[in-house]
């Protein structure tokens, strides 16, 4: 059976499929009920609470973890077997609460279907479950009805249907029966009513061509249900983090143990404690749980900034974004029709004002314009009108068309007045719009004047086919030749600047009569022109400068037409000479290959179908970029759960967007993404302050038990002292950087490159350095001390150490040599931490049973003095290696 149903007419569609406008008979109903199922969704796998919280395990950093913590109880080492258990434990809770709250079942797509619908079965009208229809229902619309069935339209009246969640198109699609050409795409079937789409106005009697999972709808959740959802770029970087530091753990033992049987420092037994302890001390235990914990902060500090995290490595992934590939209306637009341009009494006047706000000024060639010269053009704009203006808190929202609500909006710019409108006229009768003649008229009592009045609006080049006369100032005259090729020419300067046009005409018709089309509709005068269009949103120009200036492309994907996108484009300062715009039908021609090859050039896509949004990700992704992609309608979702970070919009995203959605956009608006990318950047780089600083003092201890074997020196560090450090000294800082605010300037450095590993060559170097500093200063102080007490001498090493720690974690509180700038109570977590961790220290070494415990002894003032002197050395150079590596790093980029 042909899909092609809007390529033929409706007693074509009725033929084939058996049935006429009466409806199908029961006994029919029945065998095709069997035959095609019920009109239903496939519903998607709930995911349960037990699989959230497992799903927190799957983790390379827990895993090693895990490691870890069996290491541990090996060792004997109850404590720091269940600390470790414990930080698992922990982290794995976060995170579930996080994802529980924001998870949702897929079960979405069947909130928003119509759960009944009105049907011509054995002749009568019926009211039935939408599930039950079957190909070849016969269904009737009407204004307010959710479309419950892919249709072909075979009688309307005036039909209008909101189709934004399928198609991206701002503006209601005026419905028709005639038949198109084959390939028209689904944008521009006006004579198909589709699944989940809303009837906004007018009504209809339509044939049911396709159900449940056979419909547009059921492809896209078909499409849904085996587009994987893409790791994000943080579970990818923790993957090679994991790795890494895997590689590492797995030399270490086996260096250390060996060297330690080579020179024979201890037996092998105790090396093999010793090898071990370093071993869990490298595997910096609180990484994952300082992650967890920097993640809920920034998706926090996201939420106060309108952004919404379902997943929580998905606060970082926006700050990895390289590319933002963005729908138009809602986002980059108000989404709020706006009157910009009105042509009357022979010129041209600018209407200042944005969206539905009813302040605005109208002024011609810089001067102010009295709007009461046009009174019968805001009149006619105004009861021309189905559509209501009303008001929320301090804004305004349209009810109905949001073309007619333009006309409302201007009118009230023009000071006219409501109540003398209703008090004054009196409606009569209405001739309602129609794709054919593409206008629409209402009759009016004017009491004042005591006339019959009909006010027409419509399409300018048909409207001003039935004009003879024209209104200038007030008085009436024949329409010549030449006047109507000025409002002709201006038609088409506003239709150049991607304006939609509206052309307003009036007559006086008998006080009684029968109305019609014929009757009414001709010989009208010609009163002016607006030219309206849904403008960009204030603060989005300055969004799109920051991404240029942070690096990040940006690419409009919309259903709207390519002159009023680009229009737009241009006006935020996106578009620019030797960018592309293509049309899904050029997308449609171009292979993979070729998309691959212009990708980077291609600014806008327009009238984009659904399946061309995830093939132009899978094009983005294939070129390294890491790409967000925005989208409110069910069409969005495949690309939604295919992009790197998929983000729904909050006002007029539909379920289904938002469930597979990593964030939703709560105020649809794409400055609000450029914020939320600033923070993602930060969340990343608090992520690797942390990272450097464990792996730096892990360095630390480890060089100096390293050196200290091949000198066949006694042990610096006891295995008991090396997990201390490793649980508490090391964790609580650590955690305390994880509270650390942003730093300045993030959003003038371009993203990082995809490719990196989580340890830069400059990372590594850095960490060396201070690795070095801290193992050989540690060594230095040991071996003044390890001929005269070797328990003197471990305590001296084991507090240097934690010393070296506590300066490293004031360091790690920035990546770049801007440390003097920061405030140093700023961040109290940190302060806290640090001093918690001293505290432990000096307990540590001044309670007689720790000090059995952990073989320490007390020390002096003098030994303090010389600990302190030596410990800050790594701090120095710490931010020496940052001044290094930042200046090379500016050399290198400005070369």
């Amino acid at each position: 059976m042909s899909e092609d149903y809007y390529a033929l007419t409706p007693k074509e569609v009725l033929e084939i499929f058996e049935t006429s406008e009466k409806g199908l008979t029961g006994m029919v109903v029945k065998k095709r009920l069997r035959e095609s199922g019920l009109n239903e969704l496939q519903k998607g796998k709930k995911t349960s609470s037990w699989v959230i919280f497992l799903n927190q395990f799957k983790n390379a950093l827990i895993l090693l973890l895990v490691f870890a913590c069996m290491l541990s109880l090996a060792l004997g080492d109850k404590i720091e077997a269940i600390a470790i258990a414990a930080i698992i434990l922990l982290n794995a809770i976060l995170g579930f609460i996080q994802e529980f709250r924001a998870e949702k079942a897929i079960e979405a797509l069947e909130k928003i279907s119509a759960p009944t619908a009105k049907v011509m079965r054995d002749g009568r009208e019926q009211k039935i479950l939408a599930k039950e229809l079957v190909p070849g229902d016969t269904i009737l619309l009407e204004a307010g009805d959710i479309v419950p069935a892919d249709s072909r339209i075979i009688e309307h009246s005036s039909l209008q249907i909101d189709e934004a969640s399928l198609t991206g198109e701002s503006v209601p699609s005026k419905k028709f029966t005639k038949p198109l050409k084959k390939e028209t795409s689904i944008a521009d079937q006006e004579n198909m009513a589709f699944m989940n789409t809303i009837v906004t106005y007018g009504k209809a009697r339509c044939i049911v061509t396709s159900t449940g999972m056979g419909t547009e709808m059921g492809k896209i959740a078909a499409t849904l249900q085996t587009t994987k959802e893409t790791k994000t770029p943080l579970q990818k970087k923790f993957e090679q983090l994991a790795r890494q530091i895997g590689i590492v753990t797995i030399i270490l033992i086996v260096v250390v143990l060996g060297l330690g049987i080579i020179q024979k420092t201890l037996s092998f037994g105790e090396m093999l404690l010793v090898a071990l302890a370093l071993t869990v001390s490298t595997i910096p235990n609180s990484l994952p749980l300082v992650v967890t914990v920097g993640l809920s902060m920034g998706t926090k500090r996201l939420a106060k900034k309108n952004m919404l995290i379902k997943k929580l490595p998905a606060a970082e992934s926006l700050g990895a974004a390289t590319i933002i590939c963005s729908d138009k209306t809602g986002t980059i637009t108000k989404n709020q029709m706006t009157i910009t341009k009105v042509y009357a009494n022979k010129e041209i006047i600018e209407v200042s004002g944005s969206g539905y706000q009813t302040e605005g000024t109208f002024s011609s060639n810089n001067r102010q314009v009295d709007p009461q010269k046009m009174e019968l053009l805001l009149r006619t704009g105004y009861l021309c009108n189905n559509s209501k203006l009303e008001k929320k808190g301090k804004t305004y929202d349209v009810i109905g068309d949001p073309t007619e609500g333009s006309l409302i909006v201007l009118a009230k710019k023009g000071d006219l007045k409501e109540d003398r409108m209703k008090s004054s006229f009196k409606f009569i009768e209405e001739l309602p719009f129609d794709s054919e003649r593409k206008r629409m008229s209402v009759i009016f009592r004017n009491k004042k004047d005591k006339k019959t009045e009909a006010y027409v609006k419509g399409a300018p080049d048909l409207l001003l086919k039935e004009c003879n006369r024209i209104i200038i100032n007030g008085k009436i005259s024949k329409l010549t030749k030449k006047q109507r090729e000025d409002i002709l020419k201006t038609n088409n300067q506003f239709a150049e600047k991607a304006l939609r046009v509206l052309a307003l005409a009036y007559r006086e018709v008998p006080d009684k009569g029968n109305y019609s089309i014929s009757n009414v509709e001709k010989g009208l005068v010609f009163i002016g022109l607006v030219g309206m269009i849904d403008p960009p949103r204030n603060e989005v120009k300055q969004a799109i400068d920051e991404c240029q200036e942070a690096g990040i492309k940006v690419m409009l994907i919309t259903g709207d037409h390519a002159v009023t996108t680009r229009a737009i484009a241009e006006h935020i300062g996106l578009f620019k000479k030797g960018d592309i715009i293509l049309e899904g039908k050029e997308l449609e021609k171009l292979t993979d290959k070729q998309l691959e090859n212009k990708i980077d050039k291609i600014k806008i896509i327009a009238r984009a179908l659904p399946v061309q949004k995830s093939r132009i990700v899978d094009a983005l992704k294939r070129k390294g970029h890491i790409v967000a992609m925005t989208g409110d309608g069910v069409n969005d979702a495949p690309a939604l759960k295919k992009a790197d970070i998929g983000i729904a919009m909050g006002i007029t995203g539909t379920d289904v967007a938002k469930e597979v959605s990593k964030a939703t956009l709560v105020d649809d608006n794409f400055a609000t993404i450029v914020n939320a990318i600033e923070e993602g950047r930060n969340i990343y780089h608090t992520l690797i302050r942390s990272a450097k600083f464990f792996l730096a003092c892990n360095t630390g201890e480890i060089t100096s038990v390293f050196i200290a074997i091949l000198l066949r020196f006694p042990l610096p560090l006891l295995p008991l002292q090396i997990l201390l450090m490793n649980m508490l000294t090391d964790n609580f800082p650590a955690l305390g950087l994880g509270f650390e605010s942003g730093e300045e300037g993030v959003m003038k450095c371009p993203p990082r490159d995809p490719k990196e590993k989580p340890i830069t060559r400059k990372m590594f170097l850095s960490i060396v350095i201070f690795g070095l500093i801290m193992g050989l200063g540690t060594l230095a102080i040991f071996m003044k001390y390890k001929e005269i007490d070797l328990v003197k001498a471990q305590t001296v090493a084991f507090t240097t150490l934690v010393m070296f720690q506590m300066f490293a974690v004031i360091s790690s509180r920035s990546l770049y040599p801007s440390l003097s700038k920061l405030n140093p109570f700023s961040n109290m977590w940190l302060l806290g931490a640090v001093s918690l961790s001293l505290l432990i220290q000096v307990a540590v070494i001044y309670i007689p049973p720790l000090q059995t415990i952990f073989g320490t002894t007390s020390l002096s003032a003098e030994n303090w003095i010389q600990i302190i002197a030596i410990s800050s050395l790594g701090f120095i150079g710490m931010e020496l290696s940052k001044s290094l590596l930042n200046i090379r790093s500016i050399n290198t980029q400005t070369k």
